[in-house]
């Protein structure tokens, strides 16, 4: 990738967050944003419902049902722009790959509220039998959260209008992913689950007692979500 090409550089960074913004802000004006908010809390509360349970199995759960969200979140804040504003933003920024790059950081931070709802609402409705400090299993439900949110990320990217033009295939996309997840991540045999990220097995897993355990989820769904972004970024390059 050439300088030129590149995110940073003069002025680039800068460039390339100003359209973050801008994109964020019209997706929130929009009200596309509230959809997904509203269903992420409403799973939420549905999640918990059920008494009163261990955090790390809370949380996974409620990650592996949020995915599914975010999925849809990070595709609803991708077609927001309008395909020729799109070509407008890219000459703006001065590169494609600054244009892409901000459509991605502004579906990452649009799932902010969902992943701080998912974790504060259990905990302050009491729905965690936590044991010991409190501290290290809300550290444990936001990195399960933020996994399922780069996960999604890579699943909404593939959805989007830009990549797939039939609403049919992106809903497919959109609702296989998931469903795959649960199927194969609740399965015992390991050749099944290490084709999904780590959403479900994550639930045997402690924050204080699993170091090694958490490393491995963490690189497993981080090299699991940048195959599809790196998919999603070789078919823009021709989709622009």
């Amino acid at each position: 990738m050439s300088g030129q090409e590149g995110v940073a550089g003069s002025g680039g960074l800068r460039r390339t967050l100003a359209l973050t913004r801008m994109r964020l802000v019209a997706y929130v004006a929009s009200q596309r944003a509230w959809p997904p908010w509203v269903a992420g809390l409403a799973l939420v509360l549905g999640a918990h419902a059920g008494g009163r349970s261990a955090p790390n199995q809370a949380y996974a759960f409620s990650a592996a049902l949020l995915f599914a969200v975010f999925g849809w979140q990070a595709k609803t804040v991708l077609d927001t722009e309008p395909d020729g504003q799109r070509l407008l933003s890219r000459a703006a920024v001065g590169s494609g790959t600054r244009e892409v790059v901000a459509g991605l950081l502004a579906a990452l931070a649009a799932a902010v509220p969902i992943v701080v709802i998912a974790v504060v609402v259990p905990y302050a409705l009491g729905a965690l039998r936590i044991r010991g400090p409190a501290l290290p299993w809300l550290g444990f439900g936001v990195w399960i959260h933020l996994l399922a949110v780069l996960a999604g990320l890579g699943v909404g990217a593939l959805a989007s209008r830009v990549v797939v033009a039939r609403i049919g295939w992106s809903a497919l996309i959109l609702v296989g992913a998931p469903v795959t997840v649960l199927v194969l991540g609740s399965r015992d045999a390991l050749p099944a689950r290490v084709l999904v990220p780590p959403l479900v097995s994550a639930a045997r897993l402690e924050p204080t007692a699993d170091l090694g355990g958490l490393l491995t989820a963490t690189l497993h769904a981080t090299v699991w979500a940048a195959v599809l972004l790196a998919a999603y970024g070789t078919l823009r390059r021709t989709r622009w």
